[in-house]
């Protein structure tokens, strides 16, 4: 049985304003998308009991997609609510209790044969009629019919980035600097396999050149990387409650600088605000070049990243701290949010880190 270890209140964190002047919105048939979803879910049987199948439930994941993909076709978003159930069931199952390197051979495995039911869903037969990869060939079946090549080739290739950031995160369990960190969780955070839904819910397809440009490629990954941290900010107390050991931004900063929680605190939200600051402005330099598909596929990635504040402050994947062998709270309280215009860090100069630092060059002067 899970136990919930004292903490004392005096370590837990309040979090400061984030700047996020981006307009919220939902899918106008959010309701029939969650029916879609949850009988989905209960036809391939992605739980491992009632309880966590409540505990499925309780976290709202049909929310979280409507709020990205607010003009998205609606059956199209029904499939990425779908998604959603499928891949948290194989990340949370499957992967984070594989999370030492000597677990590393089956977690390899078990990627790499779901990535070849992404490119071929007839090619391996599932041994089941539920199950992940039962499911995988089902949803695969739908996006085969909806989605251009591209559309899937693209789909896979993020899949592939999100997995390999695992497997790394597997092996390497304690990144020694903040860019190494940096580069991990922009990856491992599954930025790009959410947002590879775009142009399906869409119908559109952006062409090659804009969408590998580097100007959209700093678009991709600042989002990613803004929405990691927002994660890391907003399952900071969740974490330490449960267990204190794993690594987010606020624990990285405070070991590298030798500073409280509060004041890593401060520097993370610095951070990821500096991150708002470089998206937003990158967004505006770049959005009359733009084809529509491409300023439809940027309005996702802002809405994603208004969408993973809303739905996580109120998600029992964030908010609750109850024991996972035991019915999730029925109405948890959701953690104190504050939203702001005004960036507690506006400064367009590069982070300090390498393998980020290039997407502030793409900035006119």
């Amino acid at each position: 049985m899970q136990t919930i270890p004292h903490t004392a209140a005096r370590q837990l964190l309040h979090l400061p304003p984030l700047y996020c002047p981006i307009d919220a919105a939902v899918h106008p048939e959010l309701d029939s998308i969650e029916r879609d979803s949850r009988a989905w879910l209960d036809r391939f049987r992605l739980y491992t009991s009632d309880i966590d199948r409540a505990w499925i439930i309780a976290r709202h994941y049909p929310e979280a997609m409507a709020r990205i993909y607010p003009l998205g076709i609606t059956d199209r978003v029904a499939l990425t609510a779908r998604w959603l159930h499928w891949i948290f069931y194989v990340d949370d199952v499957r992967m984070e209790t594989a999370t030492t390197p000597d677990k590393l051979p089956a977690a390899i495995g078990l990627t790499s044969h779901l990535l070849r039911v992404m490119e071929s869903p007839a090619a391996e037969p599932a041994a089941d009629r539920t199950g992940p990869v039962a499911a995988m060939q089902s949803l695969m079946s739908s996006v085969q019919a909806v989605a251009t090549p591209t559309q899937l080739s693209r789909f896979v290739e993020a899949h592939r980035k999100w997995f390999h950031a695992i497997l790394w995160g597997m092996s390497n369990p304690a990144p020694a600097g903040l860019d190494e960190f940096l580069h991990l969780r922009m990856l491992n955070a599954g930025g790009a396999a959410s947002l590879c839904w775009s142009e399906i819910t869409t119908g559109e397809e952006i062409p090659g050149a804009e969408f590998h440009s580097p100007a959209m490629r700093a678009l991709q990954e600042s989002s990613f990387l803004m929405m990691a941290l927002d994660n890391d900010l907003l399952s900071y107390n969740r974490e330490l409650l449960i267990d204190g050991t794993t690594l987010n931004i606020v624990m990285l900063l405070a070991r590298l600088n030798d500073c409280p929680p509060e004041e890593a605190l401060r520097q993370a939200v610095a951070l990821r605000d500096r991150l708002t600051t470089l998206f937003l402005r990158l967004r505006e330099q770049e959005h009359a070049g733009m084809s529509a598909a491409g300023r439809a596929y940027v309005a996702d990635l802002a809405y994603a990243i208004r969408s993973n504040l809303d739905w996580g402050s109120h998600s029992a994947r964030y908010t609750a701290v109850a024991p996972r062998d035991q019915l999730p709270p029925t109405d948890p309280a959701p953690i104190p949010l504050t939203l702001t215009d005004h960036p507690s860090d506006p400064s367009t100069e590069p982070v300090p880190c390498p393998s980020i630092a290039w997407w502030w060059q793409q900035l006119h002067a």
